[in-house]
């Protein structure tokens, strides 16, 4: 992973049950809405909503919620998370957040029905995703997965549990906000989200 961060803007650990530095988005015409976030007794964040899909377009998009946080001038950072899932359809992390129709998003899928097993990284643009990477790689449901993801310009890197995973080039967004992501994942928690600029 990219190292020399400096600065930490964000360290989130969810002692306080309020979200009042967070924004919900929910993809539009999605089904089983809306999305439900909430802060437990356990210092984790739920998400247990099984929101997912659009009319017409269950699996392909993925589309979901996200909920997001941060600054649009963030540039280069390294952004981690630790996160446990109860279900096992979709959940991950947005980064380089323009507006809900421009960012970064890596997903990962366990169910079959769902795609899975797959882990992706992917931009959107508009209302469609495209694939920068992917692997025929799932998650386990109930074990905690750690996820860190660096972005320096146009360099993109992404480890799991301390492994590295990803290391791709994409210019196509150069600054925004990070966030976490569901897709049909009605138990889905995170915790210890922590932000760090370079």
């Amino acid at each position: 992973m990219l190292s020399g961060c400096r600065q930490v803007v964000l360290d989130e650990r969810f002692y306080n049950s309020r979200l009042d530095n967070w924004t919900v988005v929910d993809d539009p015409d999605t089904l089983e809405g809306p999305s439900v976030w909430q802060v437990s007794g356990d210092r984790w964040l739920h998400q247990s909503s099984n929101i997912w899909g659009r009319r017409g377009d269950f699996i392909g998009r993925w589309y979901g919620t996200c909920l997001v946080a941060g600054d649009s001038s963030w540039k280069d950072y390294s952004f981690t998370v630790r996160a446990k899932a109860a279900d096992n359809d979709g959940f991950g992390v947005v980064f380089r957040f323009r507006d809900p129709d421009h960012f970064y998003r890596l997903l990962l899928i366990e169910d079959g029905m769902s795609g899975g097993p797959v882990t992706r990284l992917d931009k959107r643009n508009g209302p469609d995703y495209t694939e920068i990477w992917s692997a025929k790689r799932g998650y386990r449901v109930g074990i905690e997965t750690d996820i860190a993801v660096s972005v320096e310009g146009d360099r993109i890197q992404v480890s799991l549990d301390r492994s590295p995973l990803i290391d791709v080039r994409d210019g196509s967004y150069r600054a925004g906000k990070i966030g976490l992501f569901c897709f049909a994942q009605a138990g889905q928690a995170f915790t210890d989200v922590r932000v760090a600029l370079r």
